[in-house]
């Protein structure tokens, strides 16, 4: 089979050491099923992965987190599935999905929503288990509740707009260079543009007549930590994704008398397995229509042996469109 194959950490963005490699296909043992991938997206973990910036990755390695495909070996009863799927494990420490075919765990095995195409659902795993971590499990955001999302241009932030307007919130959108929300979501979306309104706290509490955001998604981090604090209503929950700083100060005073919660999430203590059952989570919502995939544009799809120049796409943030792998595709 055609894989991507990281024999060692590259040294620079530019200078990434991976190659499209011909490589025997995966035998597999009784606990585990053989995916024939078509679809991949290129995360920003898996990207960076290769410089040696994610500290549970193990070289040599095959990228790549996320799935969708057929299941061409395995338990019987799996056998000839449509399935989708993601891990942390995945193209970490162990072999991922960049490759015509992929191992995962039986126990891991759901099947795709029948209405999405195999790189629409390929391309959502990463960033909907983060967001449905930090959403649904961590926050348990509620109907009625304002939920702010900074950092709504992303897709873990777009993933949670759509978990809080399914869930039946309001949403203020925080974004940096625009003022319209192009994402799917199934209600309100209130979008704070900080070219206009650089105050974010000032602007949350606009939009709340002063009470705050019930949930605050922060897909930034330490940047708008302090302001996230300072924005929150009684009860409020501050979710943390990522950080560009390390340490940050916190009013333990008014965190605790606000009652206040704060979520840590990182999706990469989450196996294929326990993934899975996320996955399983969010399907219904994409069958009925609730949530909606990521658009899939041609310019943002790669065969097989372009994947560094995916990489190096993702690496540069050079565009705002789901980068996504067709394994299957080789030009």
């Amino acid at each position: 089979m055609r894989a991507i194959f990281a024999p060692e950490k590259s040294p620079t963005e530019d200078d990434l050491r991976v190659d499209c490699i011909e490589i025997d296909t995966p035998t597999i043992s009784s606990d585990q099923c053989l995916i024939e991938v078509h679809g991949a997206s290129v995360n920003p973990s898996d990207a960076k992965a290769l410089t040696g910036r994610m500290p549970n990755l193990v070289w040599p390695r095959i990228p790549g987190r996320d799935y969708a495909g057929i299941v061409v070996e395995g338990p019987s009863e799996h056998v000839g599935k449509e399935v989708w799927g993601t891990g942390g494990d995945l193209g970490m420490s162990r072999n991922g999905n960049h490759a015509q075919f992929g191992v995962v765990d039986a126990a891991s095995i759901r099947e795709k929503p029948k209405n999405l195409s195999m790189l629409e659902a390929g391309s959502l795993g990463v960033s909907w288990t983060c967001a449905w971590l930090g959403m649904i499990d961590g926050a348990n955001v509620q109907s009625g509740e304002t939920v702010a999302v900074l950092g709504a241009n992303g897709k873990v932030g777009e993933a949670a707009i759509q978990l809080a307007t399914g869930a039946g919130a309001k949403v203020i959108a925080v974004e940096r260079k625009r003022n319209e929300y192009f994402g799917h979501a199934s209600g309100p979306v209130d979008v704070v543009d900080l070219r206009e309104e650089p105050d974010v706290r000032q602007a949350i509490m606009d939009r709340t007549d002063g009470k705050g955001a019930d949930v605050i998604m922060n897909s930034v981090g330490s940047p708008y930590f302090e302001a996230a604090c300072n924005s929150l209503a009684k009860k409020g929950r501050q979710i943390i994704i990522t950080t560009i700083v390390e340490d940050v100060t916190i009013n333990l005073r008014t965190f605790y008398r606000g009652n206040y919660r704060l979520v840590g999430v990182s999706n990469m203590d989450h196996d294929n397995v326990e993934s899975g059952d996320i996955m399983e989570s969010v399907r219904n919502g994409f069958e009925s229509g609730v949530y909606k995939p990521f658009p899939i544009v041609e310019s943002a799809t790669f065969p097989l042996n372009r994947a560094v120049e995916a990489y190096k796409t993702v690496l540069r943030d050079e565009t705002r469109d789901c980068i996504v792998i067709n394994p299957q595709c080789f030009i």
